[in-house]
């Protein structure tokens, strides 16, 4: 396929996805209006008959969305071929633990929660290591990702004031499509950071 093609395609399915990042939850929210953050995590929507279906496929649809986009501003913003291994690496744990948490139902316990905090753990030492890679170039362009996987790890501060974990994820994946929203924005040179 021609370069531009591709391209067209990578940038309607990453629409498409921040389209269905915020449908879905919306969606979720209106078939069991019940859900309370402070109370249900998010994985809640998982196991529920009604918005179970609507989960698996976003979660899969993001951890596919989350690592073509990183795949793209690693091969277009860094250019230390070291760096790009070990944020591939990184990227690549992090896209399979979603897609794992995705397909595995909470109520399975363990198996669930750990691919969940693999994920949340790796994907955030990823815009972690990424914002470093970048600031060995252009110091005030790394620091916006180190800033922001600094803010996602603080978010799991949340935990503290509520039973559930709920909060401190809403919160997390609001961060998640923060940086990819920014990122895409600033690799198809829309804005500048």
């Amino acid at each position: 396929m021609k370069r531009g093609v591709i391209n067209k395609i990578r940038k309607g399915y990453f629409i498409s996805s921040i389209i269905v990042g915020i449908l879905s939850p919306l969606i979720c929210l209106y078939l069991f209006p019940e859900f309370d953050p402070r109370i249900h995590p998010i994985s809640y929507f998982g196991i529920l008959q009604n918005t179970s279906l609507i989960f698996i496929i976003s979660l899969i649809i993001f951890s596919i969305s989350i690592f073509w986009n990183g795949i793209t501003i690693i091969e277009k913003l860094i250019k230390n071929t070291q760096y790009k291994f070990w944020l591939k690496l990184t990227l690549t744990a992090a896209s399979i633990c979603l897609f794992l948490t995705g397909i595995i139902p909470m109520n399975l316990g363990p198996f669930h929660q750990i691919p969940a905090l693999c994920f949340f753990l790796i994907y955030n030492f990823f815009i972690f290591l990424f914002g470093i890679a970048r600031a060995r170039s252009y110091v005030r362009k790394g620091l916006f990702s180190v800033m922001t996987g600094s803010l996602m790890l603080l978010s799991s501060l949340l935990l503290i004031p509520f039973p559930s974990y709920g909060v401190a994820e809403v919160v997390y994946i609001f961060f998640i499509f923060f940086w990819n929203i920014i990122m895409w924005l600033q690799q198809q040179k829309l804005i500048r950071i």
